[in-house]
């Protein structure tokens, strides 16, 4: 086997640059973001504009192909170019406007979005260009068994250059390794990141596209179906969508039999039917005209047909969630992705359709449709829990004249969690321009958060309670439960915590209790039977001391905001300590969780130990 010459490589890599020139300039500014940001100090800038390349992936791609496709002159070529360019920089701009949860949510909708856009644009309304009888038939069979194998080779591609990629990545890593251990040249730990950046973006980006630069041409001639395939889809995967069909229509028996509400975890195995089925009978479509295969058509109108009371009851499970609590972006897409489920499946059976162009391109369309506008994922969302906001107020009598005051009378336990978790969620995904009509001074009640901004978790928990004491209401946190369980956690970062006065440290792992050998003398850190105090006992054949910490103010110091989170439920290491001394014992624990049942009747302590200093001082007597 001939080796590709170097000219031949170099040839093949300027060609592929000719051909996708704003697909590999995302690639390398994408990889230079990620470059520059590994250690920059303005760090949300440099990852913006990472994501906003990386975007322009599969949007130039899918621009390359459509216009090969229709054979676009420079003319349109490059106005199409420029408003793609457009799109991402408004995605960009936008970037800085959009909370953390929705960046996150909005990026992978479009992701998804423009993946399929390359997947199936270049087929849209596009007639047969030439090429031999595909193997199956029918209306517009050439361009959809042309889109099958332009897919499949797309996805073989990508397979292979991720390979590579992986494999290029581990062999220059490990070189990286082997230069700064044995000869002794100092590599930064930032420089595998930067590493995996460039080859992810930049080389693995070039070695697909070098794969793929006449994927459509060749999508036109007649391709081997691979037998392996057929097996995976006819004997694995098709045999395993039966069994978990069977599995949901027997569960739908007993539903009705039980005239119970199904279970909100049908959401995931509805779910995976659906995709398992719907990948079996795409990947067997090629075939599914042959004489012997035309089994396929019966099974895939029968899967279809199955598949309804599933997603019946997925929605009844997903409305039933919404009605409890409302809308939230979640929720709101497993039910847009449980009804186009059920679109896709009322088609299929009834008009006996075959084209499997309809999948990725309403797929797309739901997810451009729901990424803005009044009927978004977002507006929708945030429209739901300021309305479930309005009617819990006005059910406590907290709401007059639309505005919301503080409360006269006893508040449920389980209202104040659901107005702490609207609140919550609110901030910390919308902000509270939304609520600001409903309160009152706003601004000075929630001097916290910068205007009316949206905030990470950490600071989203504070600002929401302080709007809910203001409103009266004793603050629900995340982790409460209504049988008044806490539980708080030291944050595990590098600090230097001081040890002056101190000769032992001694690590606490069994709780409740736990003994240590110190200076030939018995030491115990346990807590006491009522759950309130640490103690610390120091012992030896001459006598015993014992020291009690109570646990009490640094359970209160906690519930009322005195100590700042770091993050929810979690609280510097250092504040989370006790402290005591006797004549003989001098001690200091820092704590690395707490739990605490908050009961009239006293609070109840416990936990998972932590780290004790000690100081033996004058034997005990």
């Amino acid at each position: 086997m001939r080796l590709p010459s170097i000219d031949r490589l170099i040839t093949s890599a300027r060609d592929t640059a000719v051909s996708f020139p704003l697909v590999l300039g995302s690639a390398i500014v994408a990889a230079a973001a990620g470059i520059v940001g590994v250690d920059a100090s303005d760090e949300e800038f440099w990852l913006r504009l990472l994501f906003a390349a990386a975007l322009g992936l599969p949007l130039f791609f899918a621009i390359r192909m459509v216009s090969e496709r229709r054979s676009w002159r420079p003319a349109l070529l490059w106005p199409a170019r420029l408003l793609g360019l457009g799109l991402l920089a408004a995605f960009f701009l936008a970037w800085a406007n959009w909370s953390e949860p929705v960046r996150i949510e909005r990026l992978i909708q479009a992701a998804i979005a423009l993946h399929l856009l390359a997947a199936f644009a270049p087929f849209v309304g596009a007639g047969r260009k030439g090429g031999s009888e595909q193997a199956v038939s029918g209306p517009d069979a050439s361009v959809q068994g042309a889109f099958w194998e332009y897919n499949k080779t797309l996805f073989l591609r990508f397979l292979i250059s991720g390979l590579y990629s992986a494999v290029l990545f581990v062999g220059l890593a490990i070189a990286l390794a082997g230069i700064d251990n044995l000869l002794g040249v100092n590599v930064e730990p930032d420089a595998y990141a930067r590493l995996w950046l460039l080859i992810a973006f930049v080389f693995n980006t070039w070695f697909f596209l070098a794969g793929v630069r006449t994927v459509l041409a060749d999508a036109e001639l007649r391709a081997e179906y691979p037998i392996g395939l057929k097996v995976f889809s006819q004997y694995v995967l098709i045999p395993l969508v039966t069994v978990y069909l069977v599995i949901l229509t027997l569960y739908l028996g007993r539903i009705l039999i039980t005239q119970t509400w199904p279970s909100g975890w049908i959401g995931y195995l509805v779910s995976s039917v659906a995709v398992a089925g719907i990948l079996s009978l795409l990947l067997v479509y090629p075939i599914s005209g042959r004489t012997e295969n035309l089994w396929v058509a019966t099974y895939s109108r029968w899967y279809y047909l199955a598949l309804v009371p599933s997603i019946v009851m997925l929605l009844m499970a997903i409305w039933k969630r919404i009605d409890q609590y409302g809308i939230t972006e979640k929720r709101y897409f497993l039910a847009v992705l449980a009804l186009w489920l059920a679109g896709i499946a009322i088609f299929y059976v009834v008009s006996r359709s075959r084209n499997i162009l309809v999948i990725p391109l309403t797929l797309c369309i739901v997810a451009v449709a729901t990424f803005g506008g009044p009927w978004s994922a977002y507006s929708v969302s945030e429209a739901s829990q300021v309305g479930r906001l309005t009617r819990l107020l006005a059910a406590n009598e907290m709401l007059v004249d639309g505005q919301a005051r503080a409360a006269d009378r006893e508040v449920s336990f389980e209202d104040r969690r659901e107005v702490s978790a609207i609140l919550r969620y609110l901030i910390q995904t919308h902000g509270t321009g939304a609520i600001a009509p409903l309160i009152a001074g706003l601004a000075e009640i929630d001097s916290i958060g910068e205007g009316t901004r949206a905030s990470r978790r950490h600071e989203a928990e504070q600002r929401a309670r302080a709007i809910a004491e203001h409103l009266g209401l004793a603050y629900v946190g995340r982790w409460e439960g209504e049988s008044g369980m806490f539980h708080f956690f030291a944050e595990h970062r590098n600090e230097v915590i001081p040890i002056a006065g101190y000769d032992f440290a001694l690590r606490w792992d069994r709780w409740p209790s736990d003994s240590f050998s110190v200076a030939g003398e018995t030491v115990r850190v346990h807590i006491g039977s009522d759950s309130a105090f640490v103690r610390v006992t120091r012992s030896d054949p001459d006598g015993r001391e014992q020291i009690a910490l109570p646990l009490e103010p640094l359970y209160q110091r906690i519930k009322s905001g005195a100590i700042t989170s770091v993050r929810p439920d979690v609280y510097p290491a250092g504040e989370l300590r006790l402290e005591g001394e006797s004549d003989g014992l001098a001690v200091a624990i820092y704590l690395n969780t707490l739990s605490v049942r908050d009961d009239p009747a006293g609070s109840k302590f416990w936990g998972g130990g932590g780290v004790v200093y000690l100081r033996l001082k004058d034997p005990p007597r």
